[in-house]
């Protein structure tokens, strides 16, 4: 299964818990740079994820994270992204791809 991950306004998103699956929005950096990517869950169940990601690294942190490549038109996440119960695959050019 192959989602198209689309960048949406922060507003939109948690205004319409039913926006479109895989949609996403990334909040500006802390002083760490660590920043947090919304998504919809790519399975279509709706659901919101958080993931804390890195623009080109990262982070380094007692909590899961994930190196970003800073792209909003095609984004990567690496590693591959678990919404338990719901998904697993991977954020890679702008596509969520189902393991």
């Amino acid at each position: 299964m192959m989602v198209k991950a689309v960048h949406v306004h922060k507003d939109a998103f948690h205004e319409d818990a039913s926006s479109q699956p895989g949609s996403f929005f990334v909040d500006e950096p802390d002083a760490g740079g660590v920043q947090i990517l919304w998504y919809r869950c790519p399975c279509g169940c709706g659901a919101a994820g958080v993931l804390r990601v890195g623009n080109g690294f990262k982070p380094a942190t007692d909590k899961p994270s994930w190196s970003w490549n800073g792209s909003t038109d095609a984004p990567t996440l690496v590693p591959s992204v678990h919404h338990v119960g719901h998904w697993h695959g991977f954020l890679t050019d702008g596509e969520w791809r189902s393991c």
